[in-house]
């Protein structure tokens, strides 16, 4: 699983964690490792969640970015408008293209990479209406990093390999992705690159850390990879939409089915160019370019672990209830005692005194008594 630098160094840094966690402190990059595969029962995330929330701040940042990112996320996502009202196709009848959970590894891998080092900025090719714009806006404008969102914004263009999409599919024009940012994201921090992407990102020259890309389109991920791929920083990622477990994955590497998979797999084969993918939720892939015999450290049962639990990190209130619940139990031990000893006993002073602490607690009355 990936981690927070600060993280790692933590674990590293403490002999009993070490110990505890070897896995974890061995850990020299945000991507890959050479190391054996490691069992995905997200030890090390039921500890972040426990008794590392109250040892670390960095373990205490890092849960509060999650939560408070994933709760913005599914804000935006309640009130974000719904129906596309220009549909020209079965599939653009909603006008959100992605979830917040699926956002959520956007998330926490861009906080990985800020936190290793690894510059640049943030492209997203293909924002239709704006939704996953809006969310990664927040992400970005909290790690200080620019989200460039590029788009035709006339929808889909006309292709030669995939005739279930038609010219103009998927259209979210450029004011009306304003405003939806406007009203929900954080616009300062998003830079608009309008066009298809064969002219309007030749000669790109700016520094990416992720390349996120949305396109349904064979040509459109070609054309993206062709201009874009070059500024994509060390250790920098690709996200894509579109790349399914089951029909696109083999083997660590990416299949030459259709669309972005067959552009992807073209594109990295014809430049010779070694690299890792594997499927994370919702039809999105991550794929990452690295040296043969790494692996990626990414786990989606650890990153689902984590987005399901992140809410409830409080570890002082953890264990306070914790706590509460075992004083209880013994509480409820106590009681029954007492109503057996109630309900038994020929002794009138032994009831009477068992009458005087059940009634004190409630759970005795006066015939009459309301």
């Amino acid at each position: 699983m990936i981690y927070p630098k600060d993280i790692v160094e933590f674990v590293a840094g403490d002999p009993a964690l070490r110990e505890r966690f070897p896995a974890i402190a061995s850990i020299e990059s945000v991507n890959v490792t050479i190391n054996p595969p490691e069992e995905e029962n997200c030890r090390f995330e039921q500890y972040m969640l426990s008794e590392g929330y109250d040892r670390s701040r960095a373990i205490r940042k890092y849960l509060h970015f999650l939560a408070s990112t994933y709760d913005i996320f599914n804000e935006i996502f309640q009130f974000f408008p719904k129906q596309n009202q220009n549909s020209s196709h079965k599939d653009d009848v909603s006008a959100i293209g992605t979830a917040p959970f699926e956002l959520f590894y956007h998330a926490l891998y861009l906080y990985c990479l800020d936190s290793w080092g690894v510059e640049g900025d943030v492209i997203e090719c293909g924002t239709y209406k704006g939704f996953s714009a809006c969310c990664l806006s927040w992400v970005c404008s909290y790690l200080g990093r620019r989200l460039i969102v590029a788009d035709s914004f006339e929808g889909l263009p006309e292709n030669e390999t995939d005739p279930y999409y038609k010219k103009g599919d998927f259209c979210g024009q450029i004011d009306e992705v304003k405003a939806n940012i406007e009203d929900f994201g954080k616009i300062d921090q998003v830079e608009f690159v309008k066009g298809f992407y064969e002219t309007s990102l030749q000669g790109f020259n700016r520094t990416l850390c992720m390349i996120w890309m949305d396109v349904d389109l064979f040509e459109s991920a070609t054309d993206i990879l062709t201009n874009a791929f070059a500024k994509l920083s060390e250790n920098g990622v690709i996200i894509s939409h579109e790349l399914f477990a089951d029909r696109d994955f083999a083997d660590g590497l990416l299949k030459p089915t259709i669309g972005p998979s067959k552009a992807l797999h073209e594109f990295f084969s014809n430049h010779d160019i070694n690299y890792q993918a594997v499927p994370l939720e919702n039809g999105s892939g991550l794929v990452v370019p690295c040296r043969p015999g790494e692996r990626l450290l990414i786990s989606s049962k650890c990153v689902q672990y984590v987005r399901d639990n992140c809410r409830q990190a409080d570890g002082q209130l953890r264990q306070q209830i914790s706590g509460l619940e075992h004083d209880i139990g013994h509480w409820h031990n106590e009681v029954d005692k007492l109503l057996a000893l109630y309900r038994s006993t020929i002794d009138y002073k032994l009831r009477q005194g068992a009458k005087l602490v059940l009634g004190k607690i409630g759970l005795y009355r006066k015939p009459g008594d309301v």
